[in-house]
């Protein structure tokens, strides 16, 4: 570890796909340190032993990872700084070559990459094939090490090379534009970049009054601002209680997205901007 840079920490271990996004972000100005979970990459910058982490917060596929939202939502000091897109390619792999697919009996991989790749598994491994879960792709990789050869794991084709396995078959995800959208988060407010997207989260206290939605996203369209994204997930407390997530075009500090929170700040009992960031 280089002292005079940054700690930038991702969810490990090495050969995750969070390290390819960490490689691909900046390497070269940082220290890239390996957690073992979400809460660990966090819990990293809250504690000030990163000035940043990268993680993943969406997929094209699978949708939102819910712990990342959450986690930002309750958090007092963090924001989103960047983001960045990452091609996801799932590789069958094993410990040695094999002649079949039949020879597979077990697969071992993060629910995640399963769940991407449920239409491929069905179509070419056997009926009766035992679906293990891992903590992550990368593990399942290594995990091989100590698993009969009728074992195989789904994960990247860089964690292949690490531990020196074996790709079976390239491109299994179910779908080829399986995109996962990767977050850069520190304890600072960024600034201005002239090409910026900000995320917001709110509720309403009053969940029962009609059209308190339409209200709210009035804010924004009578002031021209593009909506990329509106979302609603649950907030835990009772039935029929949802937070709304959206990302819209802009900067938090231009002129009109000041004008447009001061008015929804009115309407809602909840407002919070998770981050405004370049893309």
């Amino acid at each position: 570890m280089e002292e005079n840079k940054k700690n930038l920490s991702f969810l490990g271990p090495v050969g995750t796909y969070s390290e390819a996004a960490a490689l691909e972000y900046k390497k070269d100005a940082y220290n890239l340190i390996p957690k073992a979970n979400l809460s660990e990459v966090l819990n990293s910058v809250v504690a000030n032993t990163s000035e940043e982490a990268i993680l993943p917060i969406e997929n094209s596929r699978v949708g939102t990872i819910i712990e990342v939202i959450d986690y930002l939502i309750n958090s007092k000091n963090l924001y989103i700084n960047h983001e960045l897109l990452l091609p996801i390619e799932a590789c069958l792999i094993t410990k040695e070559n094999i002649k079949n697919l039949d020879q597979i009996r077990e697969l071992i991989s993060k629910p995640e990459a399963i769940n991407q790749c449920n239409e491929w598994i069905s179509k070419n491994l056997r009926k009766d094939i035992v679906i293990t879960g891992s903590p992550s792709t990368a593990e399942a990789v290594e995990s091989l090490n100590n698993l009969s050869d009728s074992v195989a794991a789904i994960g990247p084709e860089r964690a292949a090379v690490i531990h020196k396995k074996h790709i079976v078959k390239k491109g299994i995800q179910d779908y080829k534009n399986n995109v996962t959208r990767f977050v850069v988060i520190s304890n600072k407010e960024n600034k201005p970049s002239g090409r910026d997207k900000t995320s917001i989260a709110f509720d309403f206290k009053n969940t029962d009054k009609a059209g308190l939605l339409f209200t709210a996203l009035q804010c924004f369209s009578k002031r021209n601002i593009n909506l990329q994204k509106i979302e609603s997930r649950p907030k835990g407390t009772k039935l029929g209680d949802y937070i709304f997530i959206i990302d819209l075009n802009g900067h938090v500090q231009d002129e009109n997205i000041k004008e447009a929170l001061k008015e929804l700040k009115q309407v809602t009992s909840f407002l919070k901007v998770l981050g405004s960031y370049s893309y």
